[in-house]
């Protein structure tokens, strides 16, 4: 028998377990075959390297000697182990840090935010239109880091390894043109808007659509939906002309012909997190990246009159 790597590790395991039958039992093998095979070690080494006490096994002067030398040679083989695949991983380019979410600005703020923690890493955007389609996205390892809306009805359960932290919890107002009758109000009971014709984005992820439905239930009335699967700049087009409202998360909004009203008891909102994967390199550097996005949210806060009134009376609570 020629001895090697592996036989050393088991004469280690002997020693500093101190006995052979747990050895045996945390090497996961029977005792008579470790006893066995450290005979056979004996043998090719010159001699015992173990004798019997009551409490086990103690080490002879030989024993001592190559158990000695066994730890620096087993320690020196880790050390070219793991060297070699730093070296080898240098050698490889860097797989882009993907940064997904749904369609908004806090996404784009995620993306800005990586980008400026790390700067040598190249960066993949990918926005999701559906819960479907983002809770696909999170079960795999296809993400390094995302903005998760949570809602009640969707609470997408999350591999193990894949982290959570909340960023803000965002109320839906309503926007309509400046010149609508109820423009100037500073904030509308859903009941006032029961007659309203209402302008529907095509966004699955903001749970608008539901929720709104329900809220108005609530409040006697059914919401009169007469336009659907509108984007962003549609949607702006028909509020603007005066006919039409919306529901809406006030940083999506962002234009001079439009104002943006809170609604009484903030019937409409979510919550908004940070979640990433534990071996994705934005784990190291998740508390940088958020403190960044939640100062980005702020700023968005403070170009909208309304929010900034809205956040400053009731904030993220």
């Amino acid at each position: 028998m020629q001895v090697e790597l592996r036989h050393l590790q088991v004469v280690l395991s002997v020693a500093e377990a101190g006995s052979i039958s747990r050895a045996a039992a945390g090497l996961r093998i029977a005792q008579s075959g470790l006893t066995a095979q450290l005979h056979r070690i004996e043998q090719e080494l010159g001699g015992p390297l173990f004798v019997r006490t009551t409490a086990g096994v103690a080490l002879t002067d030989l024993g001592e000697h190559v158990t000695t030398r066994a730890r620096s040679l087993l320690g020196q083989f880790h050390d070219l182990l793991e060297t070699s695949r730093r070296l080898s991983d240098n050698e490889r380019p860097a797989s882009p840090v993907v940064v997904c979410g749904p369609l908004g600005p806090v996404v784009a703020m995620v993306a800005d935010s990586v980008r400026e923690v790390l700067p040598n890493r190249d960066q993949v955007t990918e926005l999701e239109r559906t819960f479907d389609g983002l809770t696909e996205k999170l079960r795999s390892d296809q993400f390094d880091i995302a903005v998760l809306p949570e809602l009640a009805e969707h609470s997408p359960r999350l591999p193990p390894g894949v982290r959570v932290l909340p960023l803000v919890q965002e109320p839906a107002f309503v926007a309509m043109a400046t010149s609508h009758p109820l423009a100037n109000h500073g904030e509308l009971r859903l009941a006032q808007l029961a007659g309203q014709e209402w302008v529907m984005p095509d966004e699955k992820l903001s749970g608008l659509a539901p929720s709104l439905r329900l809220a108005c239930e609530e409040a006697g009335f059914t919401p009169r939906y007469r336009h659907t699967g509108a984007d962003l700049a549609t949607a702006l087009m028909l509020i603007r002309s005066g006919h039409t409202v919306a529901a809406c998360y006030p940083t999506a909004i962002h234009s001079p012909d439009v104002v943006l009203r809170p609604l009484a008891g903030t019937p409409l909102r979510r919550r908004l997190a940070l979640t990433w994967r534990r071996s994705s390199p934005v784990h190291e550097v998740i508390d940088h990246i958020r403190a960044k996005v939640l100062k980005g949210y702020q700023s968005l806060i403070d170009e909208h009159p309304a929010y900034t009134a809205w956040w400053s009376a009731k904030g993220d609570s």
